[in-house]
């Protein structure tokens, strides 16, 4: 008896999850970790079975940053043959949010994990210690147990809203809060 995909114990986004994998196969995905930071992130590359493939590395938030993922990330699929690459961004402020747009531009698919499901796949591992490198292994666990959503944030003109909302404060007077406000709306 063949049960809908959206009976899932995760429910709907867990549904999209365990179809990409079924989809896609566990030997043909690629994960990439990365812990989110104002001005240097972290990464790490591994197989779907957790198998780490190189050393963590270290990319600038910015495009050049991004250059050098697609960099290492298109020398290991090549090596060992992966068809997708599967980008876990931990939520850190609104840091990641450029970081997750870049990716899905560049066509990676992109899921988000909540720093509290780090925080207790960390716990799982037994290790109380907090560094960078155990975020990252952290990261990709919950990736490979399902954790994170895909990644849908806004776009457009509700981005840049956003993006102002989040500068308000710098913004002096309530005239210039209201120009910015109607340049993106306009």
């Amino acid at each position: 008896m063949t049960q809908s995909i959206f009976k899932h114990i995760q429910g709907k986004n867990g549904s999209r999850w365990a179809k990409f994998i079924k989809d896609v196969g566990t030997e043909n995905i690629l994960i990439v970790g990365v812990d989110a930071a104002k001005f240097t992130h972290k990464g790490m590359v591994s197989t779907y079975y957790g198998e780490i493939i190189g050393r963590p590395f270290e990319f600038d938030a910015s495009l050049t940053g991004i250059d050098k993922v697609k960099e290492i990330v298109n020398k290991i699929e090549g090596e060992y043959g992966k068809k997708e690459v599967v980008v876990g961004v931990e939520t850190t402020g609104h840091y990641y949010e450029d970081l997750v747009l870049r990716c899905k531009l560049e066509g990676f698919h992109v899921r988000i994990i909540n720093s509290a499901t780090t925080a207790k796949e960390r716990d799982a591992l037994l290790n109380w210690s907090k560094t960078d490198n155990l975020d990252l292994m952290a990261i990709i666990q919950a990736l490979i147990n399902g954790h994170g959503t895909f990644a849908d944030l806004a776009s457009g003109k509700i981005r840049n809203l956003k993006k102002i909302n989040t500068c308000s404060p710098r913004i002096s007077e309530r005239n210039d809060y209201n120009e910015e406000l109607n340049k993106v709306l306009s």
